[in-house]
């Protein structure tokens, strides 16, 4: 065989290569590009994009800048500022530092870099532009420029189409967008951020310093207000930052943020620290709001352990874990102690954070019995209820068999057979007070691509201003339930599953989840004629011996079954 069959790669694919390992979608790029400018000392960022950056990203800051040797070096393959020893890998304190991200950009976009030096070269205020496209420099200039850099980013992926089309909708997109710029508001308070996207603001924070309000511009002022601050030293670690009280939480781990030395990062070992402490205080299968950053010795961590620099590695993890459930504990003592009462929850039980269990029996509950009932066992009513137990199940009979109700997948099953048009059809229900809904950047761009379906369902939601909506009606149905709370879970659920599911599937989960939190909960006590109501609409529906999750509604107790226990 004539020639080697391993050859050295060319420069142009390895960028390309190298692209695909950090530049995942838009996001990625701004996530590099506020990264670059936090590390310049800046203090203000504005992000502008067209299309949800697939048209467009623009990126200017007033930081330290660049002359117009280290704009043509920067775009050179591991051309770094942040290290220049080994050592240095394992002390870092900056969140650039691998020289990778825009060659790998430029190497997938047209690209524009434009940065000034205050004072510069010669004494002079005159910066310099560069032009690179696919990777190759195209041109490179003095110009007049303001203190600091702007990079534009044109037509991401124009010559890698195969990596555009996994691309998202501009929705998804712009979500994630916003997501990635919220961390960064969160993270660097003292930092003025703004993010417009096609001419419209989605958000501004004031770069003042003050965490809470650095909060109030992601997720809006009534949950900054209600959050309990944190401050915990442990060892060597520091915790700080802001959690909700138990009277508050969330359908997923979205809304629980932590940062490492300021790096915003994924780590499931500080998911279940947080979780943990809230153990016995809050629903199960819901999760707290936090906002919480550790301090360590850049030593006792590792940054370098995922492409895109979001996971980091402890060198002693239970130390930190620890940390972050004292500094939370600490923190819900103080609120419990003020007489706060907290959300208990009990394995299996469901319910929402208004609607807590019944635990106080009347005394005296009269037990309905064939005695004392007159049995008339129709279709239109198959059971008779003789005792309501724990609040929670139905004991009924049909004359022969004895019938067990949960009565919380009963009324699920009904309200999902309503909501799906399976079964007499309810209509939407004005709100008699109008609910203000505020929402980050990601959840307001889910909710805009939902916005059609949830109207059909019943849901009148009408923006107002930047990321806040007015909430006016909701589904005949859920009317009795916890309604911004609601719609919060909804747009979780829908953010959860994304694309991956057709439309039927999605709209069939938002069904589930609307029909769950409007039922009645384990613990609600039921009057003997709101029992038969719901054993009457029980047989209506299509299927009454499962709820829409696929757990039994009823269980039977034959006659027989009876005898055996008894050795009859």
């Amino acid at each position: 065989m004539n020639g080697s069959r391993i050859k050295v790669l060319p420069e142009d694919l390895i960028n390309k290569i190298a692209a695909g390992e950090v530049i995942e979608r838009p996001a990625s790029v701004v996530k590099e590009l506020i990264e670059n400018s936090i590390d310049a000392g800046s203090t203000r960022a504005m992000i502008e994009i067209h299309n949800a950056g697939t048209r467009m990203i623009r990126v200017s800051d007033n930081g330290c800048g660049m002359s117009k040797e280290e704009i043509q070096i920067s775009i050179e393959r591991h051309s770094t500022s942040k290290i220049t020893k080994l050592d240095d890998l394992f002390n870092i304190n900056t969140l650039g530092f691998r020289g990778e991200a825009l060659p790998s950009i430029a190497s997938v976009s047209r690209f524009e870099i434009r940065s000034m030096i205050k004072g510069g070269e010669a004494g002079l205020d005159v910066g310099s532009q560069l032009k690179v496209e696919g990777g190759k420099l195209k041109d490179i200039e003095d110009a007049a420029l303001p203190q600091g850099t702007t990079v534009i980013i044109k037509d991401l992926f124009f010559n890698t189409p195969a990596r555009r089309k996994f691309l998202k909708s501009d929705a998804t997109e712009l979500g994630h967008i916003g997501d990635i710029v919220s961390k960064y508001v969160m993270a660097y308070p003292q930092i003025a951020f703004e993010l417009i996207s096609d001419g419209k603001q989605l958000i501004s924070s004031s770069g003042i310093g003050k965490l809470k309000d650095a909060i109030a511009a992601v997720y809006g002022v009534d949950i900054a207000k209600d959050l309990i601050e944190v401050n915990f030293e442990f060892q060597s670690i520091k915790v700080s930052g802001f959690i909700s009280s138990p009277t508050t939480s969330r359908i997923d781990r979205n809304y629980e943020n932590f940062f490492v030395n300021r790096r915003y990062v994924h780590n499931f070992l500080l998911n279940r620290a947080l979780e943990n402490a809230y153990r016995t205080l809050i629903p199960l299968n819901r999760y707290p709001i936090a906002i919480l950053f550790v301090d360590i010795d850049p030593k006792q961590i590792d940054v370098n352990v995922h492409p895109t620099k979001k996971e980091v590695k402890f060198s002693n993890n239970y130390e930190v874990m620890n940390a972050i459930a004292a500094a939370t504990k600490e923190a819900l003592s103080a609120v419990i102690d003020n007489k706060i009462s907290p959300v208990i929850s009990q394995p299996g039980v469901v319910w929402e954070n208004d609607q807590l269990p019944i635990t106080n029996f009347e005394s005296g509950i009269e037990v309905l019995s064939p005695t004392n009932i007159e049995l008339n066992i129709t279709a239109i009513q198959p059971l008779i209820p003789i005792y309501q137990f724990k609040n929670t199940y139905i004991i009924s009979t049909d004359g022969d068999d004895l019938v067990i109700i949960d009565q919380h997948a009963a009324h699920e099953r009904i309200l999902y057979d309503r909501l799906s048009g399976k079964s007499s059809p309810e209509h939407s229900q004005p709100l008699l007070i109008l609910e203000t809904i505020d929402l980050n950047p990601k959840e307001s761009a889910i909710l805009n691509e939902n916005m059609d379906y949830l109207k059909g369902l019943g849901f009148d939601l009408e923006e107002f201003g930047n990321n806040s909506y007015i909430l006016r009606s909701v589904p005949y149905v859920a009317v009795k339930s916890n309604a911004k709370l609601m719609v919060l879970d909804i747009i979780s659920e829908l953010q959860n599953i994304g694309k991956t599911i057709q439309l039927d599937a999605k709209q069939e989960s938002i069904r589930k989840l609307v029909a769950c939190r409007s039922a009645i909960k384990a613990g609600d006590k039921l009057k003997i004629d709101e029992m038969n109501q719901l054993i009457k609409d029980l047989y209506a529906t299509q299927n009454p011996t499962t709820c829409p999750h696929g757990r039994p509604t009823m269980i039977r107790l034959t006659e027989s079954e009876f005898m055996k226990k008894f050795g009859r």
